[in-house]
């Protein structure tokens, strides 16, 4: 079970619901109960593991995005800037955590895969203002839904 750290103020149901207008997403009910039980902040185990291409990946969970007016790891800021101001990532796609690369963890809110959570690999980048948001080129599966990517987090040492 991950615990949770250096967490900012929390939230209400209705300022969730105020960062789901404004992305125009509704966020999965997993997740959702996450920002409220905890907004943001950096959790141990943190290493996830994955494939990438065929090829067994992992990477490691540096801070998890909050709601809150802040810079440095905001949620309203990641959205301006890999979904608003460059469509860096599918209209349905959320960033919600990265690593220490600044690649995204991101938690799909389609219809198709809602609740999935995927790598965002940014040295793989594909135009979204060319390509279809079915282009998962650069997004790679790690979970079926939020709670079974908290409950694979692994520690360094395994």
């Amino acid at each position: 079970m991950a615990v949770f750290s250096q967490t900012e103020a929390p939230v209400t149901a209705s300022e969730i619901e105020e960062i789901e207008k404004y992305t125009l997403l509704e966020f999965p009910k997993q997740y959702k109960d996450h920002l409220l039980r905890y907004n943001g902040g950096q959790c141990t185990p943190n290493v996830f593991r994955f494939d990438e291409g065929g090829a067994e990946t992992s990477s490691v969970v540096d801070w998890f995005l909050a709601i809150y007016d802040g810079d440095s790891d905001s949620l309203k800021e990641s959205v301006d800037t890999y979904k608003i101001e460059e469509k860096r990532m599918p209209l349905h796609m959320l960033p919600i955590a990265h690593d220490p690369g600044g690649n995204l963890i991101c938690i799909s809110c389609g219809l198709k895969d809602n609740g999935f959570i995927y790598f965002w690999n940014h040295e793989d980048e594909v135009n979204y203002e060319e390509a279809g948001d079915d282009d998962y080129s650069n997004l790679y599966f790690i979970a079926k839904d939020f709670d079974t990517f908290l409950d694979s987090l692994i520690s360094d040492d395994n």
